[in-house]
C-alpha cells in the first residue's frame, strides 16, 4: 500500500467513526412503546371519512390499477 492509500483509508475510518458517534448522541434514552390502547382516540374527529368510504376507495384504486395493466386487443395484435 502506498502512503496516500493508507492516509485515505485512515480519513475514511475517522469519518465513519464521527458518523457513528453522532448516531449514538441522537439515540438518547429509549422511549416506551405505544400500545393500541394508548392511541385510542388520538385521531377522533380528525377525519370525516368512514371505514366504509376508505374501503371503497381502496377497492376502486386496486381495480383501476388492474384495469390499466390489462392488455387491450390492439396491443396484443401489434396494431
Amino acid at each position: 500500500m502506498t502512503r496516500e492509500m493508507i492516509e485515505s483509508q485512515m480519513k475514511s475510518l475517522e469519518l465513519q467513526l464521527a458518523v457513528l458517534r453522532a448516531e449514538i448522541k441522537h439515540l438518547g434514552e429509549p422511549t416506551a412503546p405505544y400500545y393500541l390502547g394508548d392511541l385510542e382516540g388520538m385521531l377522533a374527529g380528525v377525519s370525516d371519512s368512514t371505514e366504509e368510504e376508505i374501503e371503497a376507495a381502496e377497492y376502486r384504486v386496486k381495480w383501476d390499477d388492474e384495469k390499466r395493466a390489462a392488455p387491450t386487443a390492439s396491443r396484443c395484435e401489434g396494431n
